[in-house]
């Protein structure tokens, strides 16, 4: 529940200078509080009005999150040059703010606002330090006035900010023309917000502006859920659906956004599908960099890879399976390979061999995973730094906000041997920025569980590149990992091959509580937390070995 709270900025304690997000101190005349939140023009001795939330951070504890906030201007001479001598506005410190006072009285603020070319006539103010305050404080009005403006349309601070910094001081005017531009070009602002504003403004139902931008906020949305393309006859009836529009309204839209290149609309197997444009692209760019891969050259070792496995075999005590030493095999005998397998089936000791081997033969391995979490587990368990696709691609973000990958075509990676862990979470997006910047001649070992649940982005990537029948593709489907009894592992086999699972056997490690009711599966999950478990096995912790999983996104 939103509550609104009034004082005086006791403290700036951090200021990002890119985004506007400050750590501030406020009194409340009873209390001092720590508040945060996107506030760009806060400075220390301001009387403010905020608006926002009470939350608990873990670390810092109970802090204001500001929604919006509003500067309480003085009224009195000495409150004006109190104000201005905070710095708010470059080219006017203590001694400037204290000869404008002078000259102008309760009117100073007015006179900067509306007449500004007046102080020119103050003492120490020369034109270069008017030209300074006069651009200093025609840019924080002309972003007050656009905060203002578009918070009245329920935008936060951030997305205000966000809107001057794609538009400038126009904001409101190309707006006013097409609100959908919002949803259309700025990351952050939806389809649903640009809507509610042109709503308020005017704009008509029937617009094509309308009409086409939700267009692309279903095909967005359809592509949350890891596609990338819908079905032509299904977006059509989804439009109708969502804004009540007129069947030749969206053809209308399809065919100007056709003819914008802006969507795609293709054949798959059959039915008409229409894709957004980035997807399309991103699909056939992976398609055809697998393809230049594959066709290309690539450095062989001198060495007998099946004798450098025997010697692995010989160091660390162990016996690789058939189709471990074909997936080792393949890795030097193929540009790319893929290597897929369940829990327990040796993919992480295929990939530490693979290494070594190449290593031993002085070539330069990358090893790469889609998470932070997947990456760190990669390194622990290789012995070799690993870092995430986009560390790897030195992802930067530009002066709009927007990210990019500083590796690509004409800057690729440096590396004989590129390895990429955990491949099923790797969606088509990032998978084409990957594939650009693998330098021709660069090997590519792949390895994932397709069993596993597919990238939260669009595009099952893995599957769709071993159903290619392209690629050399390892199945591994032989349990080596925890002594092959661990229910853990033998049940996700068993219930991937549609087999009933092994449940609570007294000596076992998967156990299923059929519980109904959300309270008692709370008191069932803290039971087993605090009672059952730590009986179980008394050196387990309790933040680092147990996880909750839940399908809710409060948690619980």
């Amino acid at each position: 529940m939103a509550e609104y709270l009034n004082g005086i900025v006791e403290a700036i304690v951090f200021k990002s200078e890119d985004t506007g997000y400050v750590v501030s101190k406020i009194n409340l005349e009873k209390e001092i509080i720590n508040a945060v939140g996107i506030v760009p023009f806060m400075k220390e001795g301001q009387n403010v009005k905020l608006k926002g939330e009470w939350v608990i951070h873990k670390q810092f504890g109970k802090q204001f999150n500001i929604e919006e906030y509003e500067e309480i201007l003085p009224d009195s001479i000495k409150g004006i040059e109190r104000y201005l001598s905070t710095g708010i506005v470059k080219g006017i410190g203590p001694i400037t703010a204290k000869r404008l006072v002078e000259r102008f009285k309760e009117k100073t603020l007015e006179v900067l606002d509306n007449d500004i070319d007046k102080i020119k006539g103050v003492e120490g103010i020369g034109q270069k330090k008017f030209e300074i305050i006069k651009e200093s404080y025609n840019e924080q009005k002309e972003l007050k006035d656009i905060i203002l403006y578009f918070q009245g349309h329920g935008m936060t601070t951030n997305q205000c900010i966000k809107v001057y910094k794609a538009f400038g001081a126009n904001a409101r005017d190309i707006v006013a023309n097409n609100p959908y531009i919002l949803s259309d070009e700025i990351t952050g602002i939806g389809f649903i917000t640009a809507d509610r504003i042109a709503k308020s403004i005017g704009i008509e139902p029937t617009s094509q502006f309308r009409i086409q931008s939700g267009i692309i906020y279903i095909l967005n949305q359809f592509s949350s859920s890891g596609n990338t393309y819908m079905p032509k006859d299904e977006l059509v009836k989804e439009t109708i659906k969502l804004l009540g529009a007129t069947n030749e309204l969206v053809d209308d839209a399809l065919y100007n956004l056709t003819v914008d290149s802006r969507i795609k609309v293709e054949k798959i197997d059959g039915v008409e599908s229409v894709f957004a444009l980035p997807y399309y692209y991103c699909e056939l760019g992976v398609t055809n960099r697998i393809i230049t891969l594959s066709l290309e050259s690539f450095r062989s070792i001198n060495a007998d890879v099946e004798f450098e496995v025997g010697v692995f075999e010989k160091r660390n005590n162990m016996k690789f399976a058939d189709s471990q030493k074909e997936a080792i095999v393949g890795a030097f005998e193929n540009g790319i390979e893929i290597i897929t397998g369940g829990p327990g089936t040796g993919k992480t000791t295929i990939i530490k061999a693979i290494i070594e081997i190449y290593e031993n033969n002085n070539m330069k391995v990358v090893l790469g995973a889609p998470t932070g979490r997947a990456a760190k587990r990669m390194s622990e368990s290789t012995g070799r730094e690993a870092k995430t696709i986009h560390r790897i691609l030195e992802m930067g973000v530009n002066d709009d906000g927007k990210s990019y990958y500083k590796r690509g075509e004409n800057e690729p990676l440096e590396a004989d041997v590129i390895i990429i862990d955990e491949a099923s979470m790797i969606d088509v997006m990032l998978m084409n920025s990957l594939l650009k910047a693998i330098k021709l001649g660069t090997r590519l070992i792949i390895v994932g569980d397709v069993d596993q649940l597919p990238s939260v982005g669009a595009g099952n990537v893995l599957k769709d590149l071993i159903e290619s029948n392209f690629i050399k593709v390892v199945r591994l489907r032989d349990i080596f990992r925890q002594g092959q009894e661990s229910l853990i592992v033998v049940n996700a086999h068993k219930i991937n091959n549609g087999e009933m699972p092994v449940l609570n056997r007294r000596d076992g490690d998967f156990f299923f509580e059929n519980k109904e009711d959300v309270n008692e599966i709370l008191r069932t999950i803290i039971d087993l937390i605090n009672r059952r478990l730590p009986n179980y096995n008394k050196k387990w912790d309790n933040f680092r070995d147990i996880q909750i999983l839940t399908p809710t996104r409060k948690g619980v």
